[in-house]
């Protein structure tokens, strides 16, 4: 998922996908003209507007703090977190790994809730606080605000559907019962498809009573939770099937590359205009020395494509480009995922082994499924 980085908490990235921005909206528009207005109405509609954007602000200021404790958790059980992205939905910790224990399951899944649940009993205080020395009716009408909506989101966050905490909590238990973590995970599935087909169900049931705005967030919703329960099995029966397959087996070795004193505009005529190839290793030897693609050549003015070497213009392998012929191959999956390349270096001390791409990679899942291979 990508978005806008904002900076760092606690060592995580934080990032605003632009989702985010039309919820902000929302939730800012249904609070200054709706929600304020009525429980408040001596407000004048400048102050409503105002009380609206930061409560909009400290409500996703919440939803951060829910996911950072999910993140440090996480952190401190060896998995690592890419980093955090507020979306339309409220946020989520992009992790690189899964739990390994149905122990860790258990915390990192209710470390969400009791934050959001400590948030509420923090903001009850200071309501209460604010009514009994008689601070402004603005204090008291966001404070009052966030902590309810903190209590509400603490408890749909831990309805037992899946991919909810709930949901992750109740895995964690099925984990434990079973000690089989892909028929867990199809349990837990069948509960989060389970209820949001029951919020699509009632968002029909709403457009037809005439509430058509909350009717449609309900659906929404509930189809959000149904296509995240069953992309989340998936998941799982994929990191199984590719349990123990390294790098090598799923590689390509036949990979073209470039020397880097071939010019620009050979490199265009003879390798870009003639094979589906958007980037190419520029080796000498055996030995990576860059890489190039589209993006570098048209960095390039024309006029200085014949003068040119691909060596010049060529950038460095990044750490997230390359895999090593012995890493797992679901990890490499992972990072072909997350970071939304097409494909990957196999490399060992700079020397191009192959290439690695999701095809590849799910080529052997369909195969090992077809066969009932586990």
């Amino acid at each position: 998922m990508r978005g806008i980085n904002i900076g760092k908490i606690a060592g995580f990235q934080i990032s605003i996908d632009w989702s985010w921005l039309i919820i902000f909206f929302l939730v800012t528009y249904s609070l200054a003209v709706a929600y304020f207005p009525q429980v408040y109405p001596d407000l004048s509609s400048s102050t409503s507007w105002i009380m609206g954007v930061i409560a909009a602000l400290l409500l996703f200021a919440s939803v951060l703090a829910h996911e950072l404790m999910h993140s440090v958790v996480a952190r401190n059980n060896g998995i690592e977190i890419k980093g955090i992205t507020l979306f339309i939905f409220g946020g989520m910790a992009q992790t690189k790994g899964e739990a390994r224990t149905p122990k860790v399951e258990f915390w990192m899944a209710i470390s969400g809730p009791l934050t959001s649940l400590a948030v509420a009993a923090l903001f009850y205080a200071v309501t209460r606080a604010s009514i009994a020395f008689e601070l402004p009716t603005a204090v008291v009408a966001i404070s009052g605000y966030l902590a309810l909506i903190n209590l509400i989101l603490a408890i749909f966050n831990m309805v037992p559907g899946f991919p909810l905490d709930g949901g992750r909590v109740l895995r964690s238990g099925l984990w434990a019962w079973f000690d089989d973590l892909e028929k867990a995970t199809r349990y837990a599935s069948y509960t989060g498809q389970g209820f949001g087909y029951l919020l699509i169900a009632f968002g029909f049931v709403n457009l037809l009573a005439g509430f058509l705005i909350g009717g449609l967030w309900m659906i929404f919703i509930g189809w959000f939770l149904v296509s995240s329960a069953r992309s989340s099995y998936e998941q799982v029966v994929l990191r199984e099937a590719l349990s123990g397959v390294e790098v090598e087996r799923v590689m390509t070795t036949e990979v073209p590359t470039v020397e880097p004193q071939l010019a620009v505009d050979e490199f265009v005529s003879d390798y870009l205009l003639r094979h589906e190839y958007a980037c190419y290793p520029v080796t000498e030897g055996n030995h990576v020395k860059g890489i190039v693609s589209i993006d570098e050549v048209r960095a390039l003015p024309r006029e200085k494509w014949a003068s040119t070497t691909v060596g010049d213009i060529a950038e460095p392998v990044e750490e997230e480009a390359r895999v090593s012929k012995n890493d797992d191959a679901w990890d490499a999956l992972l990072k072909l995922a997350t970071e939304d390349r097409r494909r990957l270096l196999v490399m060992d001390n700079g020397t191009l082994d192959g290439t690695v791409t999701q095809e590849s990679i799910l080529r052997l899942v369909r195969t090992k499924m077809r066969l009932g291979v586990a």
